[in-house]
């Protein structure tokens, strides 16, 4: 089965690209802020409860077929109907007793949403995304749209002494008159995982 999952950040052993073999842990989110269309709808999956070192429980581990992923918020075990989407986090990768699910990527998409120029920040616009087919989750694809210059190679380094750092809001301030009224900018990548169904 195909599960979408949303990369918020790039999985730092390894770039995950098109066919390749990737093994990781996973979130599961309930409101991943994607167009409807783009989320798993009444998916039933099987839950069990994850217990902290107090034997509390603090989480639902979900389970369909080879896929397991952490959910938290419901601690009922059982079988559960989802909506919502997988999602990456390396924090995950640090608790050893949590079980890996595998899967062959099949497709990788940067989201882009749309933004509107503010009087202080960009403004995201509600239901603006559009979504573009890159062959990997390189972070380096992970660029705002338009560029005002030419795009610079990936390992372009500044001349000493010009480069002057500063905060978003500092330079929105700064450049505010020179930015388009409306702007794409990338949030992540969206990769569909195709993992083992029941068997």
């Amino acid at each position: 089965m195909l599960w979408p999952v949303l990369l918020d950040t790039a999985p730092r052993d390894t770039t995950w690209s098109l066919g390749e073999r990737v093994s990781t842990r996973l979130r599961w989110l309930d409101d991943p802020d994607l167009p409807e269309d783009l989320v798993l709808h009444q998916t039933g999956v099987r839950a069990g409860t994850l217990l902290d070192v107090d034997g509390h429980s603090w989480a639902q581990l979900i389970e369909a077929g080879d896929l397991r992923a952490v959910r938290e918020g419901d601690h009922r075990a059982g079988d559960v109907t989802l909506d919502g989407c997988l999602g990456f986090d390396a924090f995950l990768g640090i608790i050893g007793d949590l079980p890996v699910t595998v899967g062959i990527v099949q497709r990788v998409r940067v989201v882009h949403d749309l933004h509107d120029r503010g009087i202080s920040e960009w403004i995201r616009r509600p239901g603006g995304v559009r979504l573009t087919d890159v062959p990997d989750a390189c972070p380096t694809r992970l660029r705002d749209e338009p560029s005002f210059d030419e795009p610079m190679p990936d390992d372009w380094e500044p001349e000493p002494g010009t480069l002057q750092i500063m905060s978003p809001e500092e330079y929105f301030r700064l450049a505010r008159e020179h930015l388009p009224a409306e702007q794409w900018q990338a949030r992540g990548f969206l990769v569909d995982l195709e993992v083992a169904g029941p068997a």
